[in-house]
């Protein structure tokens, strides 16, 4: 649990931890040169529960310094994130480590979660939670909810701490998918707190360049190449395809899939592969739709009607 001057939350949020249903753990808090009472509040909870451990950075080294300072000092056979302003459902850890002892195969897995904010609460946020379409899917952006990710110690002994870069956790699970399966829990494992001052709003367009230069890594490395790559991270984050384009994406997420699928050994005619696909064709239509409506909203009426006139039965003259 990385912390930088938390002392409003994080008594919340290490209260949601040690409340856990599943109680086997360590509780490392990241103290990031904190200069407010976040110390004494983690020293406190410390000196009640010896699974609780505060480790302070001498200097500032911002989230990423923080997060490698707890992976560093981790010993556990599963790692576990949080934030210290977030509140963890008290069978989070109890979910996750019966899903990942019983998939073996699985090397990251996220979850649900619901964001809120001084004025109550949204809707609740899920992520896929197929291996195949996390992987196919993640080439473009994170399909991870990053505070709910839990990732087996070799994980990090394969590739380390988390490189120095804005999108950190886009970039950390680019890489654990090529070579581990993801998987989200489609159940809610944490309360989401939302905030202008959170990280991914003070630094969203160096965040934005950070994820782009990712999904040109990811791009070469499944394709060999980034011909097209322009569309097709317009395709996938900006929601947009127009109609000139759309045998380029369909090809493009064909080698995706297949790339992804005989690197993890899922069969041609494996349920999930006909479900991306029949998602990929729904994300066509409601992208295409996004598109045309902009500039001409006759084409969503022209579309619709023409959708619905071959929905209707034809009737025959006698």
């Amino acid at each position: 649990m990385p912390a930088y001057n938390a002392e409003k939350y994080i008594s919340v949020s290490i209260e949601s931890v040690l409340n856990q249903t599943f109680d086997d753990f360590e509780l490392l808090v990241i103290s990031d040169f904190s200069t407010d009472g976040t110390n004494r509040i983690v020293e406190d909870f410390a000196a009640k529960d010896r699974r609780v451990k505060l480790l302070t950075n001498q200097h500032e080294k911002g989230l990423v310094g923080a997060l490698n300072t707890g992976l560093e000092n981790s010993v556990a056979k599963y790692i576990a994130r949080a934030d210290a302003d977030d509140i963890c459902r008290p069978y989070r850890f109890a979910r996750q480590v019966e899903f990942l002892d019983k998939h073996p195969e699985v090397g990251l897995l996220g979850g649900g979660y619901a964001p809120f904010n001084d004025k109550g609460y949204r809707f609740d946020m899920y992520h896929p939670t197929s291996s195949l379409e996390i992987a196919w899917r993640q080439v473009a952006n994170t399909f991870f909810a990053h505070p709910t990710v839990m990732f087996r110690r070799e994980v990090y002994e394969k590739f380390g701490g988390y490189d120095n870069v804005e999108a950190e956790d886009f970039a950390y699970f680019s890489r654990a998918v090529k070579f581990f399966r993801g998987a989200n829990l489609r159940v809610i494992l944490i309360d989401y707190r939302e905030s202008q001052t959170n990280r991914s709003c003070l630094c969203a367009e160096k965040i934005e360049v950070s994820a782009k230069k990712t999904f040109l890594e990811n791009f070469q490395y499944y394709l060999g190449n980034t011909v097209d790559a322009d569309i097709y991270y317009a395709y996938q984050n900006r929601h947009i395809l127009k109609v000139k384009d759309l045998g380029r994406v369909w090809r493009i997420n064909n080698r995706l899939i297949s790339r992804i699928r005989k690197d993890y050994g899922i069969g041609a005619l494996d349920r999930s592969v006909a479900v991306i696909y029949m998602k990929m064709w729904r994300d066509f239509l409601r992208k295409l739709l996004v598109s045309y409506v902009g500039r001409d909203p006759k084409y969503a009426y022209y579309f619709l009607q023409k959708k619905w006139r071959s929905m209707m039965p034809r009737h025959r003259s006698e």
